[in-house]
C-alpha cells in the first residue's frame, strides 16, 4: 500500500471502540425487538422469515466480514442460550437456521469489504491525479508568468534580425546620406532603441579613437559623459561592446560608471568610427541575448556610414555593395556565428541566361544581395543570402529549380551547375568568390 492509499485509508477509518459499540447496540436492539415483539418466539423459528437476521446482515454492509461474524455468532450463541434455558433437548437445535443466518451474514460483510477495498483504490488514484493536477496547475500558471515576461520583453519590438535589417536598409537609403553624421546618427539611434528598448543613451563620432565633446544623437534625459569613464575606456581599448555584467565586471574594483554598456560602432574593415552609450534600459532587455542583437545592429550601421569602402573586385556600385554586405555577414559568422550562404550561377549569354538572371532577381528576398559580373562571354552571377542555414539554402535552390521549369520549361540542372557555399569566416567567402569569378579551371564542385 502506497502512502496516498494510506492517506485515504485514515481518512475513512472507524475508530474499533465504535465499531464494536455500534455492531452490540444493533444486535442487541434485534434482540430485544423480538423479545418484545415476540416472547414465546425471538427467533422467529415458527415463522416465515428470521427477523433477528438483520442485525448481523446491517452489521455486515456497515463493518464488513467480521464484524458481521461477531454479531451473526452473538445472535447464534444468543439463541443457543434462549433454548438451553427454555429445556428444549440439544437434538433439537436449528442448525439450519444458524448456517443460514451465518452465510446471510458473510456474504453481506465480504460484498461490502469488497466494494470498500473497490472504493479506496479509485479514491488513491483519484487523490493522486488530483496531486498531479495541482503540480500541473503550479507549472502552468509558472509558465504563464513567463510566457508574460517575455510578452512584455518584446513588446513593441520585432524579434527577426532579418527584419531588422531590412528596415534599417530602406531608411537610410530613403536618406541618401554618407558617413556618420547628426541625421544618420539619429535614424542609428532610433533603430536601437526599437530593438533595445533603450530608455536613456547617446551616439558619439570617434576621432583618433576619441568619442567627440557632444553626442550625435540622444534619447531620454542624456547627460554628456565623462571620457575618463572607466567603462567608456575599456571598451574603446576592447573594440568591442562592454557592459557592467559580462567582460567588466572582471574589473569590479574600478566600477565608478553612470553607464550600463558601451556598444562600438566598427565596419567590416575594422575601422572604428563611433560608439553608442547606454545610461539605462529595462532590466528583461539588458541581457546577453539583447546586447548581442544590438551588435550586430552597430556592425551594420558602420558599415553604411563607411558605404565608399574600396573594392578588390570589380568598382561598380553594385558590385561594392556586394563586397560591403559580404564582408559584414563574414564578419557576423566569425564573431556571432550567425548563418549565411553564396550561390554562384554560371550563366550563358543570350536570352536563356537573362530570363535566368530575370528570375534571381523577382525572388530575391529582402536581405539578399545579386550581383553579376561578364567575362570571356559568360556570365557569372552571386547571391549573397544574409542569415540563411543550410535549410533556408536547399529551399533557395528548391524554389529556383521548380520556378524556371515553369518558366523555362527545363530544370535548373539542365541549364546551369548552382554553385553553394555555407559561409564561416569573410577570408573563406572572399576566397569562394575570388575563385568563382576568375579561376574557370576548377570544377564545378565548389560546395561546403
Amino acid at each position: 500500500m502506497d502512502e496516498t492509499q494510506q492517506i485515504t485509508d485514515a481518512k475513512t477509518r472507524v475508530p474499533p471502540a465504535l465499531k464494536w459499540l455500534e455492531t452490540l447496540l444493533i444486535t442487541g436492539f434485534f434482540l430485544a425487538f423480538s423479545l418484545w415483539h415476540r416472547p414465546e418466539d425471538p427467533f422467529y423459528l415458527d415463522g416465515s422469515f428470521p427477523w433477528p437476521a438483520l442485525a448481523p446482515l446491517l452489521v455486515g454492509l456497515r463493518y464488513g466480514f467480521f464484524m458481521a461474524l461477531v454479531s451473526a455468532l452473538i445472535l447464534i450463541a444468543a439463541l443457543g442460550f434462549q433454548l438451553r434455558t427454555t429445556g428444549i433437548a440439544p437434538q433439537a437445535f436449528p442448525y439450519v437456521w444458524a448456517i443460514g443466518v451465518l452465510g446471510i451474514s458473510l456474504v453481506a460483510g465480504e460484498f461490502r469489504d469488497y466494494w470498500e477495498r473497490q472504493r479506496q483504490k479509485l479514491e488513491a488514484s483519484n487523490d493522486y491525479r488530483g496531486s498531479r493536477l495541482e503540480e500541473f496547475t503550479r507549472n502552468y500558471y509558472l509558465l504563464k508568468v513567463s510566457h508574460d515576461r517575455l510578452e512584455q520583453q518584446l513588446a513593441g519590438s520585432s524579434s527577426s534580425l532579418r527584419e531588422a535589417l531590412r528596415r534599417f536598409y530602406s531608411q537610410v537609403s530613403d536618406t541618401g546620406l554618407t558617413g556618420l553624421n547628426q541625421q544618420s546618427a539619429t535614424l542609428m539611434l532610433q533603430l536601437l532603441m526599437r530593438y533595445g528598448q533603450l530608455q536613456v543613451a547617446g551616439l558619439y563620432s570617434l576621432t583618433d579613437g576619441r568619442p567627440g565633446d557632444k553626442p550625435l544623437a540622444t534619447v531620454g534625459r542624456f547627460h554628456d559623459i565623462d571620457p575618463r569613464d572607466p567603462l567608456l575606456q575599456h571598451a574603446l581599448k576592447e573594440r568591442k561592446l562592454v557592459s557592467v555584467q559580462t567582460e567588466f565586471r572582471q574589473r569590479i574594483d574600478e566600477l565608478d560608471t553612470d553607464l550600463l554598456a558601451a556598444i562600438p560602432l566598427i565596419d567590416s574593415e575594422d575601422r572604428f568610427v563611433g560608439i553608442c552609450v547606454i545610461e539605462a534600459m529595462p532590466f528583461f532587455s539588458f541581457e546577453p541575448r539583447s546586447l548581442r542583437l544590438l551588435a550586430i545592429l552597430a556592425g551594420h550601421m558602420a558599415d553604411v556610414a563607411h558605404e565608399q569602402t574600396e573594392v578588390a573586385a570589380g568598382g561598380s556600385l553594385e558590385w561594392r555593395s556586394f563586397r560591403r554586405h559580404l564582408a559584414r555577414v563574414g564578419r557576423d559568422a566569425e564573431r556571432f556565428s550567425l548563418p549565411g550562404a553564396l550561390v554562384g550561377l554560371r550563366l550563358p549569354e543570350g536570352q536563356t541566361g537573362q530570363a535566368i538572371a530575370d528570375y534571381v532577381q523577382n525572388i530575391r528576398r529582402g536581405l539578399d544581395v545579386v550581383a553579376e559580373h561578364h567575362a570571356s562571354g559568360k556570365r557569372y552571377l552571386v547571391v549573397l543570402m544574409p542569415l540563411t542555414d543550410e535549410l533556408g539554402l536547399a529551399g533557395y535552390l528548391h524554389r529556383l529549380d521548380d520556378g524556371l521549369r515553369e518558366q523555362i520549361g527545363h530544370r535548373t540542372s539542365d541549364l546551369v551547375t548552382p554553385r553553394t557555399l555555407q559561409i564561416s569566416s569573410r577570408a573563406q567567402a572572399d576566397r569562394w568568390v575570388q575563385t568563382f569569378l576568375f579561376d574557370n579551371r576548377t570544377g564545378d564542385n565548389h560546395e561546403q
